[in-house]
């Protein structure tokens, strides 16, 4: 068996129910994806899979998901005999044992256990105990009146199940950033999908690769949507060429990806747009071109990097397998960055720019 912990989860009121049904039923998804077919059964606290072991680390990317442990379990008289086998040839300089009373209806404490298993275990191979920094942990769980014995906690995601809190479009340029931003989505239980702006190169490759490394996290596989960038930014770069206000560009083309990704967010039902954007990082992610983007779609924009640095971002991209997605294929730069570049534009420009693009929208339709 495989013991499943949770967190958030169990302190949500009125609907604690709802998330771990469907932190079970995402959790069975991800596993029939891998090929891994499983039965799953819910309790207070905990999730029992029925799995083989190495299913925990497949459901340990699953959001959610605070920790999880393959066990095996017994009756409590079972307990020392099954250690007797399976520490045997192990040789550690010291052990603890932590037992956590799920069930209590069961006769003896969390701590009576503690010391009845760690005397044991003195008795058994002579292994000091130290209860602070020991080399081995024998955990123990009483559940439904059996016992389960494990020897290893894997760390998991933690947050909520995925599509708990409705659908998102994502932004995924190929970089390091918009990955993060939709992995954090996810976590806090956003169904995403994805939306690339292909400029026919290298970066597809990386976003394909991307939410592939993504999936790991997805009950679902994650829709990819490529959308041509050239064409989408087409008219946009007319207008501002008329205008003669190239400077413009970059922040004219987040807004020309922006109003693509609302179109097809209204199209698939989803509430809101999420980016990468991380204050001040680039050109189009200063607080005044963050304004001008913003005010210039309709829609609720999300970027969970905003107050980020980017060695936080990194961190979290190594953590979660997408940078070395961005690694394996050489950065292409944009080409349509202008030579200068407004990163503290004038309203009363933006003006002139929104006006004009209003009325390229009336002659587009």
């Amino acid at each position: 068996m495989i013991l499943v912990r949770y967190g958030e989860i169990a302190v949500k009121r009125g609907r604690r129910r709802e998330f771990e049904r469907k932190l079970m039923e995402n959790i069975l998804a991800a596993l029939r994806r891998k090929g891994i077919e499983a039965k799953a059964e819910l309790i207070r606290g905990r999730i029992l899979v029925d799995a083989p072991d190495e299913a925990a680390k497949i459901i340990a990317k699953v959001p959610g998901v605070v920790s999880v442990s393959p066990a095996r379990e017994m009756s409590y008289e079972e307990v020392p005999n099954y250690l007797r086998e399976a520490l045997k040839g192990l040789n550690p300089k010291s052990f603890k044992v932590e037992t956590q009373r799920l069930d209590k209806t069961f006769l003896k404490t969390s701590v009576e256990v503690n010391r009845e298993i760690g005397a044991f275990i003195v008795k058994e191979f002579g292994w000091k105990v130290d209860l602070e920094n020991p080399e081995l942990t024998i955990g123990i769980e009483i559940i439904k009146k059996k016992a389960y014995v494990f020897f290893e906690k894997i760390k998991g995601v933690g947050g909520l199940p995925v599509s708990t809190q409705g659908k998102v479009v994502a932004l995924l340029s190929g970089g390091i950033d918009s990955p993060v931003a939709a992995f954090l989505m996810m976590k806090r239980g956003a169904e995403i999908i994805a939306i690339h702006f292909d400029q026919g190169k290298n970066a597809r490759k990386v976003v394909e690769k991307t939410v592939n490394i993504l999936n790991d996290y997805s009950p679902r596989e994650i829709e990819l949507i490529i959308e041509n960038h050239f064409e989408v930014l087409k008219p946009y770069v007319v207008t501002l060429n008329r205008l003669n206000m190239r400077e413009w560009t970059c922040v004219v083309c987040k807004i020309a990806m922006l109003r693509r990704a609302a179109e097809i967010a209204k199209e698939r039902g989803a509430l809101g747009i999420v980016t990468g954007d991380s204050l001040g990082q680039v050109a189009s992610q200063t607080l005044t071109n963050l304004y001008f983007e913003t005010m210039s779609v309709r829609f609720p924009i999300h970027r969970p990097l905003l107050g980020m640095d980017k060695e936080e971002i990194i961190r979290i991209a190594r953590e979660i397998g997408t940078y070395q997605a961005f690694l394996e294929y050489p950065y292409c730069d944009c080409p349509f960055r202008p030579e200068r570049v407004v990163t503290q534009g004038k309203p009363e420009e933006f003006k002139r720019i929104l006006d004009a693009l209003e009325e390229m929208n009336k002659f587009m339709l």
